[in-house]
């Protein structure tokens, strides 16, 4: 027994350092620039050109169903937000590794308000490691503030309260 519990004790070290859950960009992290994502115009997207906005990410792919619904609920989202001229801005990050998949499934989504990007190379999709897809992360002042595992219809509507709760926040400070 004396020997077996050093071994179970490092062993569960082990685990605890290469365990996928205490990877990636959490609540608290500072966000991960973006290194391969462009826009449907091939432009790159930069986290560093929206510092002063409150910026809601979200990870996605064509064979995500949860994603399908997704995207026309927080295009909703983020047209209301600019009607109001919220500084707030989305981005979709596509993560397909075919750009025709990529291209076909969000021009589906018939995004206007919402940024299209796409992480080709998932450079970036693995610097924030989502736990699924999609995963949502909001981000204020270069600082993740919440972050939001999966979708289900309603979803958004906790996304607009953590949304709102950010905009009084940029008046206010960090």
């Amino acid at each position: 027994m004396r020997r077996l519990l050093p071994r179970l004790f490092s062993l569960g070290i082990l685990f605890a350092l290469t365990s996928p859950a205490l990877a990636g960009v959490k609540q608290g992290d500072r966000a991960a620039e973006f290194v391969s994502v462009v826009d449907a115009s091939g432009k790159a997207v930069s986290l560093k050109a929206y510092k002063d906005k409150v910026v809601v990410i979200t990870f996605g792919a064509s064979w995500c169903e949860p994603c399908k619904k997704e995207l026309p609920a927080y295009e909703k989202l983020a047209q209301k937000y600019q009607k109001r001229g919220a500084n707030v801005v989305f981005i979709a990050v596509n993560i397909d590794s075919e750009a025709a998949k990529a291209k076909k499934f969000m021009s589906q989504a018939g995004l206007r308000a919402v940024r299209a990007a796409y992480d080709k190379q998932k450079s970036t999709v693995e610097s924030y490691d989502p736990p699924k897809m999609p995963s949502t992360f909001v981000i204020r002042r270069g600082i993740v503030k919440h972050v939001h595992a999966g979708y289900a219809a309603g979803d958004e509507n906790a996304l607009s309260a953590v949304i709102d709760r950010e905009v009084r926040g940029q008046a206010t400070g960090p």
